[in-house]
């Protein structure tokens, strides 16, 4: 079930090419409703995964998040590259009520192959927008290697009759 209050859109230009993201945000919506992201997953090219620094409650929901997003793909959901993801502390304002370490969140984001950082998104929206760039180049990076992986079928067509009929060694 998705709730049209929890899909955001955005376009804008990022190294002249024009983009239209739709950002889904899970916790505006009841409390029942945040582990059923299985649809989420399908159809997510990124994901950004936020804690707050000063609760550990919410770095145990950020971990969960983190190994569904990463756990083997199921066979009705393969990826041909994994998916961008970005482990953000929040909060950094309040290291002085700090219950997660910086070491913790940066172990938790190398382990599951993800990017990390910390910031305070009431006092640095430079830097939260950085951290969106960032995901989004990761994602064009990753569409960029798909296409490299999937050869067009023409392409290969082409390769396997050349392969069948094309010019053959004179024997000797």
């Amino acid at each position: 079930i998705y709730f049209a209050e929890s899909i955001y859109s955005k376009h804008l230009y990022l190294e002249g090419k024009q983009l239209n993201l739709e950002i889904y945000d899970p916790c505006s919506q009841p409390q029942k409703a945040k582990f059923s992201l299985t649809s989420e997953l399908h159809w997510a090219d990124g994901f950004v995964i936020v804690y707050d620094i000063s609760d550990r409650s919410s770095f145990a929901f950020a971990k969960a998040l983190i190994y569904r997003i990463r756990e083997p793909q199921t066979s009705h959901c393969k990826r041909a590259v994994e998916s961008a993801v970005i482990l953000v502390g929040n909060k950094q304002d309040l290291c002085h009520i700090r219950e997660v370490g910086w070491e913790e969140g940066q172990k938790l984001a190398l382990d599951n192959r993800c990017q990390f950082c910390e910031l305070s998104a009431a006092e640095q929206s430079l830097e939260v927008e950085m951290m969106f760039i960032r995901i989004i180049k990761d994602i064009l990076t990753n569409f960029k290697l798909k296409e490299k992986r999937r050869p067009s079928g023409s392409k290969s067509m082409a390769k396997l009759i050349n392969n069948v009929f094309g010019k053959r060694r004179k024997s000797v």
